[in-house]
């Protein structure tokens, strides 16, 4: 299980090569025009059509409940098997 969150954070920071951002960026469609220049959608909103997308080709993988990264010794004995 992820670490928990404390009450009224909704984002977390995840760690990306700057290749893998770059890459990201290319994606991101232009949400407006202003007058200094074009604005696009952030990475978060990029991230989510990208997991979004994935999950619906891969819908086998998807687990009913989320992993943890690395083993604990707090971890409850359903999670050890």
């Amino acid at each position: 299980m992820p670490k928990k969150r404390k009450p009224g954070v909704e984002r977390t920071t995840i760690s990306v090569d700057w290749n893998d951002k770059n890459k990201l960026r290319r994606l991101a469609k232009k949400t407006k025009r202003t007058k200094n220049g074009d604005v696009f959608e952030s990475d978060s909103k990029i991230f989510k059509r990208i997991l979004n997308d994935y999950i619906d080709r891969n819908v086998n993988e998807y687990k009913e409940n989320p992993t943890t990264t690395y083993p604990s010794s707090l971890q409850d004995e359903s999670q050890q098997d």
